[in-house]
C-alpha cells in the first residue's frame, strides 16, 4: 500500500496492538505497524501513549528514529530527560537507555521507525541497569 490514511491518528486499515499494562514497564501505550505488510528493510510503528503511560525503560543494539506527530511528553535518553512536541524527532543511538512518557492530558503519538530485523530490547530498572529478569 503506497498511501495509508489516518482518520485522528488511528489508521482504521491497521490491526492495534494494545500493549499490556505492566506498572514498572508500560502502562497505556498501543501501536499500530504501518509497515508490516509493505516490503521493506526497516519497520515503521505509531504508537500512543494514553495520558499517564509511558513506553517500558530499555536499551538495544539497534539505533532507531522517532517523531512526535501528536501532543507532548517527555523523553529520557540515558540520565536526561527533555520536553517534547509536535514535529520534534528523537535519535535514540545504539544503546541507548531511553523511555518515552505523557504527563499531559491528551494522547501523545510517536511515529518511531526501526530495522525490521533488530535484536530484542532489555527492559531496565530506573537505575539504568538490567532488571534481575534480564539478566
Amino acid at each position: 500500500m503506497s498511501v495509508l490514511r489516518s482518520e485522528q491518528f488511528s489508521y482504521p486499515s491497521v490491526p492495534l496492538d494494545v500493549y499490556k499494562d505492566e506498572p514498572g514497564t508500560w502502562v497505556s501505550v498501543t501501536r499500530r505497524v504501518l509497515t508490516a505488510s509493505a516490503k521493506t528493510s526497516f519497520e515503521t510503528r505509531f504508537f500512543e501513549i494514553a495520558s499517564g503511560g509511558y513506553t517500558s525503560f530499555e536499551r538495544h543494539e539497534h539505533e532507531h528514529v522517532v517523531v512526535v506527530t501528536r501532543g507532548q511528553g517527555r523523553v529520557r535518553l540515558g540520565d536526561e530527560w527533555s520536553e517534547i512536541g509536535e514535529g520534534d524527532f528523537i535519535h535514540v543511538p545504539q544503546n541507548t537507555p531511553h523511555q518515552f512518557t505523557n504527563e499531559s492530558n491528551q494522547p501523545f503519538g510517536i511515529v518511531c521507525i526501526v530495522d525490521r530485523d533488530r535484536d530484542r530490547p532489555v527492559l531496565l530498572d530506573t537505575d539504568g541497569l538490567p532488571r534481575a529478569s534480564e539478566k
